[in-house]
């Protein structure tokens, strides 16, 4: 019975788009390899999957704390400038509509460069009860 109730949710869902006015669209904003830094992306290999997804707003000239990840990190900038600097000299520049994977492994840090908030929409691809970012003294 429950497949029933199932595939009838599922028709209307199916249906309601068939007549909606205007035709559903994807527009993939990142679609990627490696890092932005270059590396490959790897992922978790233990422990249980966990995905969190958040906005982060760093305020004009603010900055984050020194920090690296142990997971793959995917930030899309929703408003103002990101300036990341990580360990070796890389410096990468964002903008609202940009898309990032950030560097694994490897202590870097965001300062908005912006003359407003820089928000961030940003989905970690982590695991539970594991920290996302991990702060590195400089």
């Amino acid at each position: 019975m429950r497949w029933i109730a199932a595939a009838a949710v599922t028709f209307c869902l199916v249906s309601a788009g068939a007549w909606a006015d205007e035709p559903m669209s994807t527009r993939v904003l990142l679609k990627t390899a490696t890092t932005n830094i270059g590396q490959p992306i790897k992922y978790p290999r233990s422990g249980e999957a966990e995905i969190t997804t958040m906005i982060v707003t760093i305020p004009p000239g603010g900055s984050t704390a020194l920090h690296k990840h142990p997971v793959p990190i995917v930030g899309y900038i929703l408003e103002g400038e990101l300036e990341v600097r990580a360990a070796g000299g890389k410096v990468n520049r964002y903008k609202a509509g940009d898309s990032v994977v950030e560097a694994i492994g490897v202590a870097h840090r965001g300062t908005n460069i912006g003359k407003s908030p820089c928000r961030i929409l940003v989905t970690v691809i982590g695991v539970k009860g594991q920290p996302y970012a991990v702060p590195v003294k400089p």
